[in-house]
Parts: C-alpha cells; sequence; structure tokens
C-alpha cells in the first residue's frame, strides 16, 4: 500500500482479529460498519461531523482491537503498566522484544491512516476555521504517538497530490506538528467564546476554549518530548520558547481536573480496555496489571490503587502485578492477579491536568518560565491526580512518606525481581538534577496510568521510571535488554511496494539517530529525540 493519503477512502477500516480475542492474525481490513455514504454525507454539516468524531475515535483507539495492540500489548508493557496474561501471545509478543510481524504496522497502517485521511477529507468538506483548529489539534494528539513509534513519517506533503506521499523526518515533522498547533491555538483564542456543535466533540462538548487549552498542553509535551535535541523551528524557536509560549499564552494549559482530555464515543462494547481485560478468554481477559506499577505503587502504600487496579485473588490479597517478558504459563493462577479496575463506561483518557503539572515541574527544573517553581508544579501534580481518583484527603501522609518504590515478590510463578529505584516522595530542593528528575517522572508515570505509549516515550527519554528487565529477551542481537525497544519497524508490505520513498526514510531515520543498530530499520535504533548522549542511558 502507498501512502497516496489524498486517495484513500473517508474512513479506512479497522482490522478485524477474532471475536474472542486478537489472537487471530491481523490480516484482514474490513469496512468500516461506521462508515456513512457519500449521500448522507452531503447533508448540512454530516460530513464535517462525521469526520471529526471519527478522527477523535483514533487518538486512543476506540476500537477494541487496534487498542490492544497499540495501549495494551505494546504500550502496556513498555511503559510499565499491563502485562500480557493469555498463553497463545506466547509465539511472539511486544513485551519479549519478538512481536509477530503483523503486529508492528497497526499504528502506522490503521491509526496514521484513519487520522490523516480523515483531517484531509474533513478540509475539503468546510472552511469552518474553528472545525478545522480542533481537527488539527485531534490530528496532533493522535499523530505524534505515530511518529514517537517509528520515527519519519509522511505529514508535510500529505493531501497535496503526491504519490507516493514522501516520508518527513522526524524534526520536520516536530516542526509541522508545532505549526498546525500554533495556528489551532491562534483560532481558539481568538474564538475563544464560541463553539463547535456537540454532535461534533466527543471530549468538550463543543467548547473552544478548551480545546486551545488542549493544544498549548500538548506543545507543552511535544516542547519537552525534544527537549535533548538542537532543534528549532524555521523562526529560531527552541523547545524551551515553545513550552514558555503554551503555559504563558492567553488560553493558558490544562490547570485542573475539568479541563482533562477524556474521550466517552465508545460502541456497544463500551471501553476497548474494559473488553481486553474482562471480556476477552472467556471473560479471564487477555491481560494483567504490570509488576512494575503495582511494585511501586505497594512499596509507597499509595492510596490510588483501589481506583487503578482491583485486589488479587491470592490468600494475601492486596495488589498483585504480573512480570512482563515471560513465558506465559497455561495456569489458573495467572487469574488472581490484579487487573485494571475498568469499566464499560469508563473515558478514554488523552492527557490530564497532573501530566501538564508534571511537565511544568521539570521544565521549572530546567530553569525554564513555567509560572512558579519545579516544587511547587511537582506537588501539584500529585494533588491533582490524588484528586481525580478521590483519595485527597490521604495526600498529606503520602506526600510526607519516606517509602521507597517497591521490588516485586511473585505470589505465583516465581518471577520475583529487586527494584533498581529509590527515589522517594517528598521533594528534595538539595538532590541533584537527575534525583529531582526521577522523582518527577516517576510521579507523572504513576499519574498517567495507563497512558503506556506516554510512559514509553518518557522513559526512552530520560530512563525514567527504572522499570524492571523482562525475564525473556528474544531479540538480544537487535534490542539490549538493558534499554529495551527505542521504536517500531515499517510495514513491510510498505517496504516492498513504496520501497524508494521508505528507504529515504531509513536514511533519515539513520541520520537523526545518536545510535544505530543495523540498517536502521530495527527495534534498536534509537529516534531523533531519544538521546544516547544524554547521559543516562
Amino acid at each position: 500500500m502507498k501512502f497516496n493519503i489524498s486517495n484513500m477512502t473517508v474512513a479506512l477500516a479497522a482490522a478485524a482479529l477474532g471475536a474472542a480475542s486478537c489472537t487471530a492474525n491481523y490480516e484482514d481490513i474490513n469496512r468500516n460498519p461506521y462508515e456513512v455514504t457519500a449521500e448522507d454525507m452531503e447533508r448540512d454539516g454530516y460530513a464535517m461531523r462525521s469526520f471529526m468524531t471519527t478522527m477523535q475515535s483514533w487518538v486512543i483507539p476506540a476500537d477494541v482491537n487496534q487498542c490492544q495492540f497499540t495501549d495494551l500489548l505494546l504500550g502496556g508493557p513498555y511503559g510499565g503498566y499491563i502485562a500480557d496474561a493469555n498463553s497463545g501471545f506466547n509465539t511472539g509478543k511486544f513485551s519479549t522484544y519478538d512481536p509477530q510481524s503483523n503486529w508492528s504496522p497497526v499504528f502506522y497502517r490503521v491509526i496514521y491512516t484513519n487520522e490523516m485521511s480523515n483531517f484531509t477529507e474533513l478540509c475539503k468538506v468546510t472552511e469552518d476555521e474553528n472545525a478545522i483548529a480542533v481537527a488539527k489539534v485531534v490530528k496532533v494528539a493522535g499523530v505524534h504517538r505515530v511518529a514517537d513509534t517509528y520515527g519519519p513519517i509522511p505529514y508535510t506533503q500529505v493531501g497535496t497530490g503526491a504519490d507516493p506521499v514522501p516520508l518527513d523526518s522526524e524534526k520536520e515533522v516536530f516542526k509541522a506538528m508545532f505549526a498546525d498547533l500554533d495556528a489551532a491555538v491562534e483560532v481558539l483564542t481568538r474564538n475563544r467564546a464560541g463553539m463547535i456543535t456537540t454532535d461534533a466533540d466527543r471530549l468538550y462538548g463543543g467548547s473552544l476554549e478548551r480545546w486551545g487549552r488542549l493544544a498549548n498542553s500538548l506543545k507543552l509535551r511535544l516542547a519537552m518530548r525534544i527537549v535533548y535535541t538542537d532543534f528549532t523551528t524555521d523562526d529560531g524557536r527552541t523547545p524551551q520558547q515553545l513550552a514558555e509560549e503554551a503555559v504563558s499564552s492567553e488560553l493558558g494549559v490544562i490547570e485542573d481536573n475539568s479541563g482533562n482530555a477524556m474521550y466517552t464515543g465508545f460502541g456497544k462494547d463500551g471501553n476497548p480496555f474494559y473488553v481486553c481485560f474482562f471480556s476477552y478468554k472467556s471473560g479471564a481477559g487477555d491481560h494483567r496489571v504490570a509488576a512494575d506499577i503495582a511494585s511501586f505503587m505497594n512499596g509507597y502504600a499509595d492510596p490510588r490503587r483501589a481506583s487503578y487496579f482491583n485486589e488479587s485473588a491470592f490468600a494475601a490479597g492486596g495488589y498483585a502485578g504480573l512480570r512482563n517478558g515471560i513465558q506465559i504459563p497455561d495456569d489458573e493462577r495467572i487469574n488472581n492477579f490484579s487487573r485494571y479496575n475498568v469499566t464499560a463506561s469508563t473515558s478514554l483518557m488523552w492527557m490530564n491536568a497532573s501530566e501538564v503539572a508534571f511537565l511544568r515541574a521539570e521544565g521549572a527544573l530546567r530553569g525554564w518560565a513555567m509560572g512558579g517553581d519545579a516544587r511547587s508544579f511537582y506537588e501539584e501534580g500529585i494533588r491533582l491526580s490524588f484528586e481525580r481518583c478521590g483519595v485527597a484527603d490521604q495526600l498529606t501522609a503520602y506526600m510526607a512518606s519516606t517509602a521507597l518504590p517497591g521490588s516485586y515478590d511473585d505470589p505465583a510463578f516465581g518471577y520475583s525481581c529487586s527494584n533498581q529505584s529509590t527515589v522517594t516522595i517528598p521533594w528534595n530542593d538539595g538532590a541533584a538534577f537527575e534525583e529531582n528528575l526521577e522523582r518527577i517522572i516517576t510521579q507523572k508515570w504513576i499519574a498517567n496510568f495507563p497512558l503506556g505509549t506516554e510512559a514509553w516515550a518518557d522513559y526512552r527519554r530520560t530512563g525514567y521510571p527504572k522499570l524492571f528487565r523482562p525475564k525473556q529477551n528474544l531479540a538480544p542481537s537487535i534490542i539490549d535488554t538493558q534499554l529495551g525497544p527505542r521504536r517500531l519497524l515499517y510495514n513491510e508490505t510498505e517496504l516492498s511496494s513504496n520501497t524508494v520513498e521508505v528507504n529515504n526514510a531509513i536514511q533519515l531515520l539513520k541520520a537523526e539517530s545518536s545510535e544505530v543498530k543495523g540498517d536502521g530499520d530495527t527495534g534498536g535504533t534509537r529516534l531523533w529525540w531519544d538521546r544516547k548522549d544524554k547521559g543516562n542511558f
């Protein structure tokens, strides 16, 4: 399949992997059952609403099968949040660094394609600057996850008629994403009192002001992503300047939980995390809470555990995570491990106020003008998370605790391991930069559960939190066990059908990377913003 985005159908269909689980092969792409006809779309405003809501449904995929690949099988293990619990995955999975070849392309073939194709079509059916501005924010929210996963992707020439569409370097993708966010913020600020139709908005009820704050918050997230690069925009702005613009803008950033970006547009099956944890495998579920997040929070005696997890069914009770990167046993005891405390109606989180506060804490730690000091934003991030989880009354005790992250005591299968982190909760003004950075990222990681792909990006960027190493690394010649995977490979179909452009992209990847293994298109190759020379790991 060539990336001729301009000629794509309105909505690329989701892949069907089987009704019982995603263990079936990812091969067939079927027509989207929600796709409407061209005649239907000619009705006043319907086309715009359809494209807009479809775009929103692919940021964190509302489709169960696609969400399972991107956020439970991939982001979940690599971010230290979720572990595979279905022995049918043992033939190849992300957590042992040897995924089946049809697993790796999902972000690229489905998520990316849906975001870009629907954005292109939306711009054809409306000249409403407010709708286009919101669509730009949605596009960046979804597509940056794809760039964070692969590196170079098509972006700047999508919709121009180029065939095939060239892949841009990751630096150029970031330039274009910042330009999209800047353009969106200008419109959304100018029209802040206005609305888009509520039928086109599955997050904010049509509020342009709230979408503008999300745009600035994403700008802050992306600026921090590239903090270790020499990036400048075409007009010379650095990551620091971009971050400072975001927090000082007229609309500002998300500062309270009422502004959290929470998607609510599910089909009959409800939240895809719920389906994967509680419906698949005859109700036992394909996944469990990962040992990493459970152990850290157990060590801290974190009161948010009851909000995040179900208690285990082991005799000792409590919250028990499952180790990643193991040969998954076909053993009933696996059903005793804790699962994500999610329901069919739980909203899908894109971004929250806690994350924004922690981003500002990191910026302030680096000497950036964030509107306050690092300690204040760090403590605010924890407070906002406690408030969201309904345990604000326990905040004071948590903030004073000198407890350490817990080691992992496997209650069933002998995969116990020691926690390498010694970071405590209370802020320490006298600590070295790296200690307080680990403190910020660790608490940000806890607050961001279950945003695994974002956690994976932070881990690659900073080395924090200090996640457990997989028990098995089945690709040791390609991926260093201590470093973990740095990206996913390009689609084999794309490599064979769009050879010139993909090979050009691989050369861009190699040129931008601080460390290259093999031919560049490997899981061990660092992305442009993943800097070996940062010195942490």
